[in-house]
C-alpha cells in the first residue's frame, strides 16, 4: 500500500520503528475508505512529530493509526518511537512482532532488520518476576494485576521484560484483603522480583453485605464513636474529681483521728505535770517541766492535725458534691500550712 511504500522510502532518515509489548494486534476487518484516510493522517502527523523530536506525542498517533489500518510499516515506526521514549520492552516486543509479520508477508529485508533491532535491545531489557505464595495460589478467585493488567497464572515466577519506571502490583480475591505494592524498575538490565504473600481474610463483620438491626432484647444501637468521644471528657473529669474528693475526705478523717489522739495525749501529760507542779505557774520539778513540754507538743500536733483534717473533710465534700457535677478540667488539691494558718488549698479550672 501507499503507506507501506512510504515506510521504505523514509526509513533511511528515521530508522525502523513501532510496537506493542503484548504481541501482535488482532486482525481487523478491511477498513473503510474513511478509516484509511484517518489512519494515513495519523501516520503522517506522527512522522512529522518524530522529525521534530516530539516522540512522546508521536507514539499515541502511531498506535491509533495501526489500530485503524494495521500495517508492517506503521508497526516498525511505532517500535522506533517506543525505543526513543525509553520504553525498551515495548520496542523489543514490537520489533519481534514486525519481524514475524514481515516473514509471513514474504518481506525478508524488513524481517531481517526488525530481527536485528530486537536482538540489539534484548540484552538491556529490564525484567520483573512475580512470585505468589502457595497459600495465596490456593485461594479461589485470586487475581494478580501488573500495571493495571491481569497477569495469567502461567506467567507467575517468570522474568518478563517490562518498560522501566514505577509499576503497580495488586493481588485480590473474594473475602480477602487486597494486597498492593509498587516497584521501580531501572532502565538497563534491571531485575526485580516481587513476592505476593498469603492474603488476609476479611473479618466476618466487614465481609457481610449488611448487619441486621438489633432486637429489643439487645438494646439500642451504641452511640457513634464521635458522640461517645465528645461525652468522654466530661464524664472522665467528673469521675476523677469525685475520686479526689473521696481521697481528700478520707485523709481528713485520718487527720481528725490523729488530732484526737494527740489531744488526749496532751490532756494526759498535762494532768501528770500538775502532780509535780502544784501551786503557782512556775514548775521547779524537772519531771514536771518535761511533762509540761510534752503536753504542749502534743497539743500543737493535735491542733495541726485537727486543722488539716477539718479542712480536708470540707474540701473533699466540696469536690464530691459541688465541683464534680460541673467540673471538666483538672483540679489540684494540697495542704496549706504556715506560721499562722492551717488549711487546704484547692485549685483548678471550673466550668
Amino acid at each position: 500500500m501507499k503507506r507501506h511504500q512510504r515506510c521504505i522510502a523514509r526509513r533511511a532518515g528515521l530508522g525502523l520503528c513501532a510496537a506493542l509489548i503484548s504481541g501482535a494486534l488482532p486482525a481487523w476487518a478491511e477498513p473503510s475508505a474513511a478509516e484509511k484516510a484517518t489512519a494515513e493522517a495519523l501516520f503522517d502527523a506522527a512522522l512529522d512529530l518524530m522529525k521534530k523530536g516530539r516522540n512522546e506525542e508521536a507514539c499515541p498517533r502511531l498506535e491509533q493509526s495501526h489500530r485503524i489500518d494495521p500495517g508492517i510499516g506503521t508497526l516498525l515506526y511505532l517500535a522506533e518511537c517506543y525505543e526513543k521514549t525509553g520504553r525498551t520492552a515495548s520496542a523489543w516486543a514490537t520489533f519481534r512482532q514486525a519481524m514475524s509479520e514481515s516473514q509471513a508477508a514474504g518481506q525478508a529485508e524488513r524481517a531481517r532488520k526488525a530481527q536485528a533491532r530486537a536482538a540489539r535491545l534484548e540484552p538491556g531489557l529490564s525484567k520483573l518476576t512475580i512470585d505468589v505464595a502457595p497459600e495465596a495460589l490456593a485461594i479461589e478467585g485470586l487475581t494478580v494485576s501488573v500495571a493495571g493488567k491481569a497477569l495469567e497464572r502461567p506467567l507467575f515466577g517468570i522474568a518478563i521484560p517490562r518498560d522501566p519506571g514505577e509499576i503497580a502490583i495488586e493481588a485480590s480475591a473474594p473475602g480477602h484483603e487486597t494486597w498492593k505494592t509498587t516497584v521501580k524498575l531501572g532502565a538497563t538490565s534491571a531485575a526485580e522480583s516481587v513476592n505476593i504473600p498469603p492474603l488476609k481474610p476479611l473479618s466476618a463483620a466487614s465481609s457481610e453485605p449488611g448487619a441486621p438491626a438489633p432486637s429489643a432484647e439487645e438494646g439500642p444501637t451504641p452511640a457513634p464513636a464521635s458522640a461517645r468521644g465528645a461525652a468522654a471528657p466530661a464524664e472522665s473529669g467528673g469521675d476523677t474529681t469525685r475520686l479526689i474528693g473521696l481521697v481528700v475526705g478520707g485523709a481528713g478523717v485520718v487527720g481528725l483521728g490523729v488530732g484526737t489522739f494527740f489531744g488526749v495525749r496532751a490532756i494526759s501529760k498535762n494532768g501528770e505535770a500538775e502532780g509535780y507542779c502544784e501551786g503557782g505557774a512556775t514548775c521547779e520539778d524537772p519531771r514536771g517541766v518535761t511533762l509540761t513540754n510534752e503536753a504542749s507538743s502534743a497539743a500543737t500536733a493535735s491542733n495541726i492535725a485537727f486543722g488539716l483534717g477539718t479542712a480536708a473533710v470540707i474540701g473533699g465534700a466540696v469536690l464530691y458534691f459541688v465541683v464534680a457535677p460541673r467540673q471538666t478540667s483538672r483540679v489540684q488539691v494540697g495542704p496549706m500550712v504556715d506560721g499562722r494558718n492551717v488549711g487546704l488549698l484547692v485549685g483548678g479550672t471550673f466550668e
